[in-house]
Order: C-alpha cells, then structure tokens, then sequence
C-alpha cells in the first residue's frame, strides 16, 4: 500500500521553502481592537443612560408639599403668586373645585390627576398649594386632613409673545384695527 502523503510530487524543495510569518502584533491589531471596545463601551454607556432615564420617567416622586409655606386667606389672593389656601371642599367640577375658607372661595384646578372629580371629596379639609393665576389656583400638591399628600403636575408656563397678546386686550389684541373710524 502506498501513502499518499508521500507519491505528491513537490515543485520546490525543502530548503527552498517560503516560511510563513504569523501577522505582526503591532500597533495595527491594537488600534483595531481599542476601537472595536471603546465602540463596545459607547453604546453600553448609551442603553445605561437611555433605561436610567425611562426609568426616572416612570417613578413618581416624593410629594414637594412645602410645610414652610404660609397659608393665605382666600380674599387676599394676588395675581401670579405661589400661595397656599386652607379650608373646606365646597362643590366639585370634574378637575376643579371649591374650596371656601369662611371668608371667600377660591377655585382650583387640579389638571389630569384631578380628572373624573375623585381626588377630594365635598365636606373634606384640605390645604393646597400652587399658582394663583387668572382668577384661580393652579394646584401643584394637595394635604388632606389625614395628612396624605397628593403631587399634581406644575402648571403650565404663562403664555407670551405675539400669538398670545396681552390677557385684558381683548381677542383683536392691543394693535388691532379701529373699525368705529
């Protein structure tokens, strides 16, 4: 039996063998290799930040009820003023309500959270803190007399610029036309 191995016919012989170097382990394979992991990092670093912020997104934080803040009797309320009102829930309209403090009333939005008017209840003491602004108080949180605290979304942002004129200008705004000439 012949071995195969051995009837192959070789072209060159073996002292004339090209050698074979393995590829150099230089500064080309390190470069590639620091690339590809600071490539790897960069986007670990970009779902690390991505899920922290969906996270803090979805957590609800801790009521900002603040226990310094002053109550101010309803009939002195003043436009655009971060105030808290103490007294009693009078009537409810769906995200709105009443609260009367023996001396005046004051009327409260409460936004989303204050959809479907379960929030408070009529007859309940309460102590809410927010914006007084437009004839009503923007509610950011809500004490109940068994002292549970209820966050609210911030009020919107007052509006300003050309498209939102001036409150007590009217709808034509202040550069509107004279149509009595």
């Amino acid at each position: 039996m012949t071995d195969k191995l051995n009837d192959m016919h070789h072209d060159t012989p073996a002292a004339e063998a090209v050698a074979v170097e393995p590829a150099p382990r230089g500064r080309r394979v390190t470069s590639r290799h620091a690339i590809l992991g600071a490539s790897t990092l960069g986007i670990l670093a970009l779902g690390f930040a991505g899920g922290a912020a969906a996270w803090s997104a979805t957590q609800h934080h801790a009521a900002t009820f603040d226990a310094s803040l002053a109550t101010t009797p309803i009939s002195q309320l003043a436009a655009a003023s971060d105030v808290g009102i103490a007294g009693q829930v009078a009537e409810i309209y769906g995200n709105k309500f009443v609260v009367s403090d023996g001396a005046g009333k004051a009327l409260v939005e409460t936004g989303r959270a204050g959809e479907g008017g379960k929030l408070v209840t009529a007859g309940e003491t309460v102590t809410v803190q927010g914006r007084f602004r437009d004839g009503f108080l923007h509610a950011t949180a809500i004490r109940h007399a068994d002292q549970r605290i209820d966050e609210l979304d911030p009020p919107p942002p007052p509006r300003h610029g050309p498209k939102h004129g001036p409150r007590d200008a009217g709808p034509a705004g202040p550069d509107a036309p004279d149509e009595a000439n």
